[in-house]
């Protein structure tokens, strides 16, 4: 995934095991900005097991290491 196409706010996959854990987007960090002293931009995450889960841990990671979730875990997740 392109550092374009994340929405701060919205919740994606991880590429490694697409079926397991969600990753909301919090904010941004472009390269060397901040506590990023990647030549990359990372994104910073709370990464929970739940979808709308009140704990949650701060992660980082790579735009590429994100997945948009399907349109079939948006319809099962909104049913809970």
């Amino acid at each position: 995934m392109k550092i374009s196409s994340i929405v701060v706010g919205e919740s994606y996959r991880m590429k490694d095991h697409p079926d397991y854990c969600y990753a909301e987007a919090v904010s941004i960090l472009r390269p060397k900005e901040g506590i990023n002293v990647h030549t990359y931009s990372i994104v910073k995450c709370k990464y929970s097991v739940e979808k709308n889960s009140k704990f949650s841990l701060i992660k980082y990671f790579k735009p590429g290491d994100l997945l948009e979730i399907r349109s079939s875990d948006k319809n099962t997740d909104s049913k809970e």
